[in-house]
């Protein structure tokens, strides 16, 4: 059975991802970022600063490498996303990853060996250029007049465009491109 690997991102959002069984993923994990990075009581800022500056991103992609995720779609918020995605550039088998405001991609430089699709909010500053989506991402999508953290709340809403998208990709339904 499929389920949904899920990697939160600085501010432990999601802390529990909602049910989603009707796209045929009944079960999930959720993994915290700040766990993950050996720092857990780190949030905001701070865990940003120790993935980013110190080693956190490291452990944090070391730990992600040791899951069994053969069986899974790696879900990654943010940073979370990040640390999904070079976990899989070292190794880790997923049958497919979402990056959901995974800004930091856009210093990659190739598309990753398995099925993916990222999603930026549109008045996300430090989302990458379009030029990159085509260049690097396999599926992409921009969601206009949304910002970094759009995903807090449409995640978790049922009738959200991106929710949506989400179970689309699980499903094999790519809408966009």
């Amino acid at each position: 059975m499929q389920y949904l690997l899920v990697v939160s991102d600085i501010h432990g959002f999601p802390e529990t991802f909602a049910d989603l069984s009707e796209v045929g993923c009944s079960q999930h994990r959720v993994l915290q970022l700040a766990d993950l990075s050996g720092r857990p009581g780190l949030r905001g800022d701070e865990l940003h600063h120790h993935l980013f500056n110190e080693d956190g991103m490291r452990h944090a992609v070391r730990a992600v490498r040791e899951i069994d995720g053969r069986t899974c779609l790696g879900v990654g918020f943010s940073a979370g996303g990040t640390a999904l995605w070079n976990a899989v550039k070292e190794g880790l088998e997923l049958q497919g990853l979402i990056c959901v405001s995974s800004t930091r991609l856009r210093f990659e430089t190739s598309p990753l060996n398995i099925p993916t699709m990222v999603v930026w909010g549109e008045l996300d500053p430090y989302r990458p250029h379009v030029s990159w989506n085509h260049a690097v991402a396999q599926r992409w999508k921009t969601y206009a007049g949304k910002q970094h953290d759009f995903y807090r709340i449409d995640a978790l809403a049922c009738e959200s465009p991106l929710r949506a998208d989400i179970a689309a990709f699980i499903e094999g339904r790519f809408l966009f491109a």
